[in-house]
């Protein structure tokens, strides 16, 4: 750790990373590349330290009371809490690159010579992961083209007629509201499974949607629309797309056939709404489907 010792007033002052004001004249405030900050009053205190500094300043109270530093030229020799922290600062960080120990030190005089200090440690290398990463349009259209038309591929869907050969797909919003959606041929599939992925972002531009949601997005997408879904749909498609869902459910996912058993608990409620055969009211049963909703 690099020690910069600053003879001016302790406010204002500014991270050197993120430009944020740390030090005002009533108040301090941290920024994500701060370590701690140390206010040399009442014997010195250790603020708003990271988990890993407390740790250390932990060790070098116990070291202290264990003597283990009876013979330790101290830098910083006021009280305990003021050894603690030299041991801190000078041994613990000693080989940490890329941190700096700011003190800035006020020196006046009243009845004599008086200074007051107060040190940061600032992460000089620190890079903030947490800024909103931009999705490389190239990559956002290799996956989801077409993402202004997908509102209308979805309202197009809901007129779709069941077939017996084709799928059929349930999903509800958080209010339970929900209705069918069809798919008859792998065209439709292609046309309607990127707009299932993002359904939660329909309306707005893709730059808004975050690169962590974005990855996972994708990787549904390409898991399964890579595989021949259309032919045989995989049992965690259901699943991995909930997951990437907050604002929808999908409730069932699967052949038209498949509602004819009740087989499930979905296709269990359907049939008791029903109330018919479907083997002798092959038709009606299709005719109901296609009306079918919740609201």
């Amino acid at each position: 750790m690099q020690y910069l010792r600053l003879s001016r007033k302790a406010t204002p002052f500014y991270c050197p990373v993120t430009g944020e004001q740390l030090l005002y004249e009533d108040n301090y405030h941290s920024s994500v590349a701060t370590l701690f900050h140390f206010i040399d009053i009442d014997g010195g205190k250790l603020i708003d330290e990271k988990p890993e500094i407390r740790l250390l300043y932990n060790e070098a109270l116990e070291e202290l009371l264990e003597g283990k530093y009876n013979n330790y030229n101290f830098k910083f020799d006021a009280s305990e809490a003021t050894k603690a922290f030299d041991v801190l600062v000078h041994v613990k960080l000693k080989n940490h690159t890329n941190t700096v120990l700011f003190e800035l030190c006020d020196s006046g005089t009243a009845c004599g010579p008086i200074s007051n200090s107060v040190f940061i440690g600032i992460d000089m290398g620190f890079i903030n992961t947490s800024e909103k990463a931009e999705i490389d349009f190239e990559t956002f259209t290799f996956c989801f083209s077409g993402f202004e038309n997908y509102e209308s591929v979805l309202f197009n869907a809901t007129k779709h007629k069941p077939l017996l050969n084709g799928y059929a797909l349930f999903m509800e919003d958080t209010m339970g509201c929900g209705g069918f959606y069809f798919i008859n041929n792998e065209e439709e599939w292609i046309n309607l499974l990127p707009a299932l992925v993002l359904l939660d972002h329909i309306n707005q531009e893709y730059t808004s949607i975050p690169i962590e949601v974005f990855d996972s997005l994708q990787k549904v997408y390409l898991d399964y629309f890579n595989t021949g879904l259309y032919e045989q749909l995989p049992q965690d498609f259901t699943t991995d797309l909930n997951a990437v869902l907050t604002d929808y459910k999908i409730v069932f996912f699967g052949k038209v056939t498949d509602l004819l058993e009740a087989n499930s608990e979905f296709s269990t409620e359907l049939l008791e709404e029903f109330d018919n055969n479907t083997k002798t009211h092959l038709d009606d049963f299709l005719i109901f489907l296609s009306s079918y909703s919740k609201y």
